[in-house]
């Protein structure tokens, strides 16, 4: 078996040619959503400035509904907070790709490091929205219960 030690002394890690594709593999399909995610971000973009054109355009016919722009700035805060991850998602397809085809550990570990920097802004950010929909959800209940309780 051809097997490659990147790790000299007592804790040695072994990564066999299989682990070597996978990585490989986990590498291009990281590269494709983030590419996806970059076209993604750039059509939210897009459509924060259209919001945001026709908000201020609907603001001047139909007197005061700013609504359009809020939502357009809504959606550049999306398209913000996408960046970040997209940025780790690269290093990760990059520096792997790049340790798997020169058995280096240190492109190995930058790649390793971007792909744990990247599912701990997305968990944080899970726990953040997730916390959000509690909240809304808890308003939502208080308003349905004012409005029963004013009805009877």
């Amino acid at each position: 078996m051809n097997e490659e030690f990147l790790n000299q002394g007592p804790a040695a890690m072994t990564v066999t040619e299989g682990m070597k594709n996978d990585l490989l593999s986990a590498a291009k399909w990281a590269k494709f959503l983030c590419i996806v995610g970059c076209v993604a971000v750039a059509i939210i973009v897009l459509l924060a400035i259209f919001m945001m054109f026709f908000g201020a355009m609907a603001s001047k016919i139909f007197a005061g509904t700013p609504f359009g722009a809020a939502v357009g700035f809504l959606y550049l805060i999306v398209a913000a907070l996408y960046i970040y991850p997209l940025i780790k998602g690269f290093q990760f397809a990059n520096a792997t790709k790049a340790a798997c085809l020169s058995n280096d550990e240190q492109q190995l570990a930058r790649g390793i490091a971007g792909l744990n920097d990247l599912l701990k802004y997305m968990g944080v950010l899970t726990i953040i929205v997730l916390s959000l929909y509690v909240i809304a959800l808890i308003f939502g209940l208080g308003i349905a219960a004012i409005g029963l309780a004013a009805m009877s």
